[in-house]
């Protein structure tokens, strides 16, 4: 059957009124007062489209016989098929649960059949369930059945069938009680049904119900795994698994509930965010990948499919290109989808790919959102990373116009104009974002300002050209103002003693007082800063403060001789 067939589904909704018409006259005095249920069999799910049909016939008449008709009235053929005709829908193609439901309600079935028929090496096997209209939620699988000829598997689902049903009667009467408070007689009710079929789980689902209105946790989940050992995919029992294990601190049995969830129910958006805030947090990512790339496959084009893939892509960076291409059909499949959210999420994907991708999502977000100012960042952000600083200058001016507070704004125009070799206006930068009132994020400038001044320092280090050392010294000291750190300490204090060392150098042979004093303010620093790299630059730090010391005689003679 074709999901998402929204106009097939009203003309069946049209249907509700005639089919479901009181019958008047003397039929309706006829009629008796408690009439037999009705279980409705469509075709069966198969690879084989004949077999479908033909298990789903086989079926029918199997049950027909085997149950007196006072007792349990089978649909026909006939009536299933007109009325699906009525509606557009094909009579050969199997029923997604959801249209099952519909047709069952049109045609007063109390129960339906959801399953799927196969060919073997050895004959057919027919793997079935029972489903009660009232809710989809609410089945019992059926064993399987395999047999050389499909009249004999259908012999078998009959039997198992009709075992299957003896719970229904007791369970009808445990859900009017529950509905009703009286919670302890719909256990009784629900104990009577595992007795009559111990392996019930829609009575099993009502006797949970009834727990969990009492307060009985305990009981709820030993009931939930009950069924759970019966059917792997009942919504009720894994959701009171995920609740249960997930309050009591079990977040492996708390993940595996909710993971089993998500394939019962894809297009629970609460659930979705559910599972995937647990499994990120549990770092069970990877067990949930193949549902959801079913579900994509189950359903696809359907947005909320595409949006739930999406997120769980984002995820984990290893699935980051299934998320960017889910969130681009996502955002085809539904335009409202592409939120300013959407463009800053994909992008932060993107840009772990390629600055190329990241640039496009981000202009597509600003062109969109030419607002936002976030989207600014990231739009220069990736052009800065493309190497295209000039156009990525006045698009972070742009962002700043907007809110010079925006988040990581004033480090991604530092970063630019320390890429274009622009230092005073770097330095000029981070000054204003060190001068920020709390509650502003200053640590990304502290980064760049430790960029900065580690650059500086090994080219000063490299060349012995004293401005990139002072260069350094500077940025690296106002990094550890903004954002105290040890390598910012001990790299200002490396390059400190490197300025003084050339300072002294030159001092002696020019005779400057300038340069004096520039010499033991710099061995001044050196000496504050270097321990700071004891830790983490042991040996480098020992040197330098066993040098220190040296140079300082040296230093203050220069100072006493030349600065008269």
């Amino acid at each position: 059957m074709r999901p998402y067939r929204t106009r097939d589904l009203r003309a069946l909704a049209a249907l509700a009124a005639l089919v479901a018409a009181p019958i008047t006259g003397a039929s309706a005095q006829r009629r008796p007062a408690e009439p037999p249920p009705r279980v409705m069999i469509a075709t069966l799910a198969s690879s084989d489209a004949d077999l479908g049909q033909q298990a789903a016939e086989a079926l029918r008449s199997r049950i027909s016989r085997d149950v007196d008709n006072q007792k349990l009235i089978v649909i026909s053929k006939s009536d299933i098929e007109n009325t699906l005709k009525a509606s557009g829908y094909s009579t050969t193609e199997a029923l997604q649960l959801n249209d099952a439901k519909q047709l069952a309600m049109l045609l007063r079935a109390d129960e339906f059949f959801d399953g799927n028929v196969s060919k073997t090496p050895t004959g057919v096997k027919i793997e079935a369930r029972m489903v009660l209209s009232r809710d989809q939620t609410l089945q019992q699988p059926l064993p399987v059945a395999e047999a050389p000829k499909l009249d004999a598997a259908a012999q078998m689902v009959s039997k198992s069938y009709q075992a299957a049903r003896e719970q229904l009667s007791f369970e009808k009467n445990c859900y009017s009680l529950y509905r009703e408070g009286k919670f302890t007689e719909a256990e009784t009710m629900a104990r009577a049904a595992l007795q009559k079929y111990p392996n019930g789980t829609i009575a099993a689902v009502c006797l949970g119900n009834a727990f969990e209105s009492e307060n009985k946790t305990d009981s709820v989940v030993a009931v939930a795994e009950r069924i759970r050992a019966i059917d792997p995919k009942n919504i009720s029992a894994l959701r009171w698994a995920a609740d249960y294990y997930g309050s009591h601190n079990n977040p492996d049995k708390a993940s595996d509930a909710l993971i089993g969830l998500m394939a019962a129910d894809p297009t629970n958006e609460k659930l979705r965010d559910q599972v995937i805030a647990s499994l990120v947090t549990n770092h069970k990512l990877a067990l949930a990948i193949p549902i959801v790339d079913e579900a994509l496959r189950s359903n696809p084009g359907d947005p909320k499919t595409l949006a739930m893939a999406w997120k769980v892509y984002l995820a984990g960076p290893e699935y980051y290109e299934k998320a960017l291409a889910a969130g681009a059909e996502m955002v085809k499949a539904d335009t409202s989808l592409a939120d300013s959210t959407y463009y800053i999420r994909s992008f932060a994907a993107a840009a772990s790919l390629s600055p190329a991708r990241a640039s496009e999502i981000a202009a597509q977000g600003v062109a969109k959102f030419p607002q936002s100012v976030t989207l600014l960042v990231y739009q220069a952000n990736a052009l800065s990373k493309a190497g295209q600083n000039a156009q990525a200058l006045p698009i972070i001016n742009r962002a700043l116009a907007v809110n010079q507070r925006v988040d990581g704004g004033l480090a991604q125009k530092a970063l630019i104009l320390s890429s274009m070799n622009q230092p005073d206006s770097v330095l000029s930068v981070i000054n204003t974002c060190a001068a920020m009132s709390a509650p502003y994020d200053k640590k990304s400038c502290a980064q760049v300002a430790l960029k900065v001044g580690s650059d500086s320092y090994k080219a000063g280090n490299a060349s012995k050209a004293r401005p990139d050392l002072q260069r350094a010294v500077q940025f690296l000291l106002l990094s550890d103002r903004i954002d105290p750190s040890p390598d910012a300490k001990f790299l200002a204090g490396a390059s400190a003693f490197l300025v003084g060392q050339s300072a002294v150098n030159e001092a002696q042979t020019s005779k400057s007082c300038t340069l004096a004093r520039l010499a033991k303010e710099s061995f001044n620093t050196a000496q504050e800063n270097v321990p700071a790299g004891l830790q983490s630059y042991p040996d480098a730090a020992k040197q330098l403060l066993t040098a220190i010391p040296q140079f300082t005689p040296a230093v203050d003679d220069q100072v006493k001789r030349f600065c008269k």
